[in-house]
């Protein structure tokens, strides 16, 4: 059984010396190598970074350890909060990185595209040109760019260009713009609370705005088994119906964008019960596998799957059946272009 990984993250070299260039945050200072993400939020990098940067043997013995054999490669957060001329220039740098990787190991890596969504026109050419010369697979964006979210009007003829060009879009977490969370540093800010918040927020406005409505084949996926969404989905579709306002734009109930435009991964959620939950609101078809490596444990990813009751169909569609049927994964489609 193969097994195909939609969230495994990593920084190009190129991205620190911005940031270590950079007075206001983000930025990052080698002397004691910390991330400084907002005026309150700060993040050591000791263990985490060395693992971001590698990408090689220890990466790929891991992946072989652990039974993966195909891994979506995609840039952690920072270049889309770069000034303009800074982020063209490092998502470039990013992506050619990722095509490096993707040609020294044919059959084990696929490309994830980091885009400078500051300048849409440019974010579209760079989108094309990973698809179109590197065979890349997906737009790898985040739930805000400091000063702005994916579902402005601003960045719709970036979504506008996935579906051309029939990718799918990883909407990931970013640390949320609200001071309310920033009191208890970057774990509750981020992975504890934060990142959940402002996804659900991003998504939930993506849907009402109509975004799917006007680019009805367009795909997205979401990390952490939907980031709480299929618990809340019913109550969503009933409340939404129950006071309806101009503001609100889509014309479906929000699950059926579940059913069609939305995807969900497996990442960093080792909870059965979530798991489950997940499976029963949106079925198997729409559940891929990701493991949010190295911010999570691929070991411990790996036992959890191992352990949750699935038929072994249903194990094939969550490993790779639905990324082949679902979002057109071809294995062997970037080899090529290289």
């Amino acid at each position: 059984m193969k097994r195909i990984d939609f969230e495994n993250h990593f920084y190009d070299q190129s991205l620190l010396e911005a940031f270590s260039n950079r007075q206001q945050p983000p930025f990052y200072r080698k002397e004691t190598n910390v991330i400084t993400w907002t005026d309150a939020i700060t993040m050591p990098q000791d263990v985490i970074l060395p693992q971001l940067l590698e990408v090689a043997e220890k990466r790929n013995q891991l992946m072989k350890e652990q039974g993966v054999d195909i891994v979506i490669l995609s840039s952690s957060p920072g270049p889309e909060q770069l000034d303009e001329e800074n982020s063209i220039e490092v998502c470039r740098k990013t992506n050619d990185a990722m095509a490096a990787i993707m040609k020294k190991y044919p059959t084990q890596y696929l490309g994830s595209a980091i885009l400078p969504v500051k300048n849409p026109v440019e974010a579209c050419k760079e989108l094309e040109r990973c698809v179109k010369e590197y065979g890349f697979v997906s737009w790898h964006t985040h739930s805000n760019y400091g000063d702005g979210a994916p579902d402005e009007e601003f960045y719709f003829p970036i979504f506008q260009k996935a579906q051309e060009l029939g990718v799918y879009v990883y909407l990931h977490p970013q640390l949320p713009n609200d001071m309310r969370v920033e009191g208890y540093g970057f774990t509750v800010a981020g992975p504890a609370l934060g990142f959940t918040l402002d996804t659900i927020i991003t998504i939930t406005r993506m849907i009402v705005s109509g975004l799917f409505d006007r680019l009805p084949n367009l795909k997205v996926v979401l990390g952490h088994l939907g980031e709480g969404l299929p618990f809340l989905l019913d109550r969503m579709d009933n409340r939404v119906k129950f006071l309806p306002n101009p503001f609100i734009k889509c014309k479906e109930d929000v699950s059926y964008y579940f059913k069609n435009n939305i995807y969900v991964t497996t990442s960093g959620n080792m909870s059965k019960e979530a798991f489950i939950c997940t499976k029963e609101v949106l079925g198997i078809d729409r559940i891929l596998f990701g493991s949010d490596y190295p911010y999570e444990s691929l070991p411990e990813m790996m036992h959890f799957l191992s352990d949750v009751p699935l038929t072994e169909e249903e194990r094939e569609k969550l490993f790779y059946r639905n990324a082949i049927e679902k979002l057109g994964i071809n294995l062997y489609q970037h080899n090529h272009h290289l």
